[in-house]
Order: structure tokens, then C-alpha cells, then sequence
């Protein structure tokens, strides 16, 4: 289980990594100003940003399924699950061996369809080494189809598994990420020391990963069609199924999913899905 308080000499050992690379997060900020939202060098954590931050309101709850078009999640420790169910309702809870206050407790808000999640408290921060082990469980009606899905945070183990939703974006540092027969149209990932485990019976549209030291591993239809753009600096790239060049693409079945891998100090493995 990943401690964050580990994360402070992982991460900023990492920043001159990541400077090298260039590597670039989807919202326009680099690696180290994604960082530096989450934790300072002196030792201090984030809980949640100050937007909206009077409008939260702590603890757990559910929404009628068609309330909920968008999740935005900010994790910190421990792990993450969303899963679907046989439910009407998106429901998400918490739960810690470690007693919470009102500070370290979660806290949710609502919003033109965008469900928020905070690890804790909004516009609070405390000692890295003092967060609690919690894990959020988020389940999703299966009829759900969601608009957006946005994995934010540090040293937590995200799981989603059999969800369905146009776009899925995670932004994390240390973190172990394994989705799991999930349709999903177009998914971007920027992480760093990090580790990615895709399962697909469906291909999204478009992949785009944008990996520091860390390798990722897709899981596909032995029929999987595939255009990858894979730009590599100390990475290696390995694929069970016959890869064609053409030009500066690497060219799988029909090519119809789109690829692109910016890869420091990391691996890309293709894999076929094994039927069990």
C-alpha cells in the first residue's frame, strides 16, 4: 500500500526527470506544477482546492443515476474503486481503520451534472505522513453511460471496472491504474511512476499516455486494430501481435485505434486478452 508520505522524495526526485521529458498534462500545466497542487516541500498535502470549497459537503451520499453525467475525483491515499452495479443510483462511501475527523474526512458538491470528490476537507492542508489510509468506493449504475470521468491524485491504487463513459482522464504520481473491461471512446493518461494495466474487449477510439518511469501494460483483442505513435527516451515498446512500420507509425490489424505514447524511463506492452 502506497504511503504518501513516500511520495515527497519520489516525486521531486523525479521533477528533473520530468523537466527533461517534457511531459505534458492534459490541462496545459507540466508534471511539477501537478505536483506542486498536491504537496509543498514542506511536507504539507492538499485536501482539495478552494474552489467552491463553502459548497461541499461532507461524508458519502447517492444521486438518481441521470443526476450524475460527470465524476471528478481528487485522491490522495490508499485507493480508489468505481465499479458498476445492478442499482438506479451512483453511491460512494469511504472506509478507514484509521479514525477521520472533519478535516480527513471526504466531502462531495454537486454541480451541473459534474459529481466532485474530495479526499478531504476543501482548502485545508496537513502533514503528508499524517493522511489517513482510506478507500472511496464509487458505484455506477451498468445502464449508466457517463459523459466524463476525471482521476486526479498521489499514491492511491485506482480501479474501474466495467465502466462505461465517452472520456476518461487520470492525472496521478505514484499510483498503480488498472481498468478492467471498461468501453470507454477516447482516454488520456498523464502520470508519473506509475504503473497501467488495461483490460479491453472493445478498443476505445484514441489512447493517449503520457508515462515518467513507469510501464503500461494493454490487454486487447487478438483482432485489435491499432495505429500507434510511440515516442520513447530510455523505453522499450513490445507487442504479442504482428506490427507493421509505416513511417514513423507502428501500424497493428486495421489500425483503428489511435496511440500515442510519450514514454521517459518507461514500458509499452501489448498483450492479447486471454479468455478464460
Amino acid at each position: 500500500m502506497t504511503r504518501v508520505r513516500t511520495l515527497f522524495a519520489i516525486g521531486f526526485a523525479l521533477l528533473g526527470m520530468v523537466a527533461v521529458s517534457g511531459c505534458k498534462l492534459s490541462s496545459g500545466r507540466n508534471s511539477e506544477d501537478f505536483i506542486n497542487r498536491y504537496m509543498n516541500k514542506s511536507g504539507e498535502v492538499s485536501l482539495g482546492d478552494t474552489k467552491d470549497a463553502s459548497l461541499y459537503t461532507m461524508g458519502g451520499a447517492s444521486f438518481a443515476g441521470p443526476e450524475v453525467e460527470e465524476l471528478n475525483i481528487d485522491w490522495l491515499n490508499d485507493s480508489v474503486t468505481i465499479e458498476v452495479y445492478d442499482g438506479t443510483e451512483v453511491v460512494f462511501s469511504e472506509t478507514s481503520n484509521q479514525t477521520l475527523n472533519d478535516t480527513t474526512t471526504m466531502y462531495y458538491y454537486l454541480k451541473e451534472g459534474t459529481l466532485n470528490i474530495k479526499f478531504g476537507k476543501p482548502g485545508t492542508k496537513m502533514k503528508g505522513e499524517q493522511l489517513p489510509d482510506k478507500h472511496l468506493l464509487v458505484r455506477v449504475p451498468r445502464s449508466l453511460k457517463l459523459d466524463n470521468v476525471e482521476m486526479n491524485g498521489l499514491g492511491q491504487n485506482f480501479v474501474m471496472d466495467g465502466v462505461r463513459c465517452e472520456t476518461l482522464e487520470m492525472n496521478n504520481v505514484s499510483n498503480q491504474i488498472t481498468l478492467n473491461e471498461c468501453e470507454i471512446d477516447d482516454i488520456e493518461v498523464n502520470c508519473v511512476s506509475t504503473d497501467v494495466e488495461a483490460t479491453f474487449s472493445k478498443m476505445p477510439n484514441s489512447i493517449e499516455m503520457n508515462n515518467v518511469s513507469g510501464s503500461t501494460v494493454l490487454y486487447v483483442p487478438e483482432d485489435a486494430g491499432i495505429t500507434l505513435q510511440w515516442n520513447g527516451l530510455f523505453a522499450d515498446f513490445h507487442s504479442e501481435l504482428p506490427v507493421a512500420t509505416r513511417g514513423k507509425k507502428k501500424v497493428i490489424g486495421n489500425g483503428a485505434c489511435a496511440i500515442e505514447s510519450n514514454s521517459v524511463s518507461g514500458e509499452l506492452d501489448i498483450k492479447v486478452k486471454r479468455n478464460n
